[in-house]
């Protein structure tokens, strides 16, 4: 029997072979690297909250790799003083906003309403905190319920416990003494106090008069400063540094009258 001889391969071809090999685990490893990286980098989805009323939290989440899809949405209400949680909720953020649409947020679907009994929780400040996917919200709010002694304590003088007459809800801002904010101005306010962080607001005096007390999501400020552009239901506070101004955002946000 004849021996079968194999023939050679052209070692040309088989340098071409390997390359070809070679090319092949690169471009495997590159599209590995890219599918890691692109799964790194997806935007995580956001949420924020609009709104806290008497009866209501408002909000939004969106996820911008999934444009269109309603998030669910996870709502822990705590009593700032014990840290004693109250309500735990999840629900569908899954409302049409006509603002997210505008702000091109999918096709706007993406709001959510909770209903609140905050008589249930009895007089307090809560602490709202929220999240989606595991991701806290962008913000947190505050709410204060009834009259809580916690944070409205009786006049050293008078034996009058102070109320509060809840004026709606205000747009609130943050701004600070940087020129940026006051420009020239700094500390100083229109009615010449010296502006003080977590006690300095401005507003427009049509609305709330100067040397109005107003409580603002648990702390006591005075109305003493006006600003340029607070005109109508929008209160500024005064913050130390930029920093805090920027944090403090938009919010809408109840306010209280505090009477003697």
């Amino acid at each position: 029997m004849p021996n079968l001889r194999v023939p050679e391969i052209p070692q040309m071809e088989v340098k071409f072979m390997k390359l070809k090999h070679l090319l092949t685990g690169i471009i495997m490893a590159a599209a590995f690297t890219v599918s890691s990286a692109l799964t790194v980098f997806a935007a995580p989805a956001k949420g924020r909250f609009e709104e806290v009323t008497s009866q209501t939290i408002s909000g939004w989440a969106y996820d911008s790799d999934e444009p269109d899809q309603a998030l669910n949405v996870h709502i822990v209400i705590k009593k700032e003083t014990t840290g004693e949680e109250v309500l735990n909720e999840r629900l569908s953020a899954g409302e049409f906003r006509k603002n997210l649409l505008d702000d091109r947020k999918g096709n706007g679907n993406h709001g959510f309403t909770l209903n609140v009994d905050w008589a249930s929780f009895g007089d307090g400040v809560y602490v709202i905190e929220g999240s989606v996917d595991g991701r806290a919200f962008s913000n947190t709010r505050t709410y204060t319920n009834g009259t809580p002694e916690a944070v409205m304590e009786p006049d050293a003088a008078s034996s009058t416990v102070p109320q509060l007459q809840s004026l709606g809800i205000f747009k609130t801002t943050g701004y600070c003494p940087c020129k940026s904010c006051s420009g020239s101005w700094g500390r100083h306010t229109s009615t010449g106090a010296v502006a003080t962080a977590r006690h300095t607001i401005a507003v427009d005096p049509s609305v709330v008069p100067y040397g109005s007390k107003i409580m603002i999501n648990g702390t006591v400020y005075t109305a003493e400063d006006k600003g340029g552009g607070v005109r109508g239901r929008h209160i500024d506070i005064f913050y130390d540094t930029h920093a805090e101004s920027k944090h403090h955002g938009v919010q809408n946000t109840e306010v209280f009258l505090v009477r003697a």
